[in-house]
């Protein structure tokens, strides 16, 4: 059935200035059931109704009911007259973008899904070359800066030389920052050799969202090659 919501606002603050009243009751005001008819749309329907001081009122939760109107408690009463009652607050929707670290995990299986392509071994995950990583993408390089990655690999713990990737752009949807990121090395053949390099082993990235700007680092380790800053 379809309500001109004017006319649902109307008789809703008609039953809020009715609550008001009936607070009264406890100041001697006596309400008594009624059992007069109601309509709604020209159809009979069932609610308990109260006649107090010669007025007649009902519950908010009935008129929603009947009415077709959503009316529940949260913080205080609440009428939301674009949904259909339920009586009860609606289901808050949960955040359903990624972390950080999902998005470091979800780049790291891309990482292995491009090897895989060009028939090298996957990488292993390593936590010294993660640290490093994410602590150069947190510095907001836009390029290379060699002797400081070098420095903070070394200084995470890990002791032999590594590949570097970097790539910066806008970060518009988080989930789908590490697509991107890999996409981005993958059409780069300089980017591409690195990541797919059969010399290496291990892996670690990082990544840094700031001011709409995702900052991505790939650290790939060669057990074989030596860190000049080490």
């Amino acid at each position: 059935m379809k309500h001109d919501k004017r006319n649902i606002t109307a008789m809703v603050m008609g039953m809020v200035i009715g609550a008001a009243l009936v607070s009264e009751a406890a100041a001697g005001i006596v309400a008594e059931p009624t059992w007069q008819k109601i309509y709604v749309d020209g159809r009979q329907v069932s609610m308990t109704a109260y006649n107090i001081a010669g007025n007649n009122f009902v519950r908010l939760r009935d008129i929603g009911q009947q009415v077709g109107f959503n009316v529940y408690w949260s913080d205080g009463v609440q009428i939301d007259t674009d949904a259909p009652y339920t009586g009860v607050a609606p289901v808050q929707e949960v955040n359903s973008q990624p972390t950080d670290m999902e998005i470091r995990e979800e780049m790291i299986r891309c990482i292995n899904e491009v090897r895989k392509k060009h028939g090298v071994p996957e990488l292993t995950v390593n936590q010294s070359l993660m640290d490093a990583a994410q602590k150069c993408s947190a510095r907001l390089y836009t390029q290379h800066n060699n002797r400081a990655e070098c420095e903070t690999v070394a200084a995470s713990g890990y002791p032999h030389g590594f590949g570097s990737n970097l790539t910066v752009f806008t970060a518009a949807a988080p989930e789908r920052i590490s697509e991107k990121a890999v996409a981005n090395w993958e059409n780069s053949p300089g980017h591409l050799a690195t990541m797919i390099d059969p010399n290496c082993d291990t892996v670690g990235v990082g990544v840094t969202i700031d001011n709409g700007r995702a900052f991505c680092y790939l650290f790939v380790g060669n057990p074989a090659a030596h860190n000049p800053y080490a």
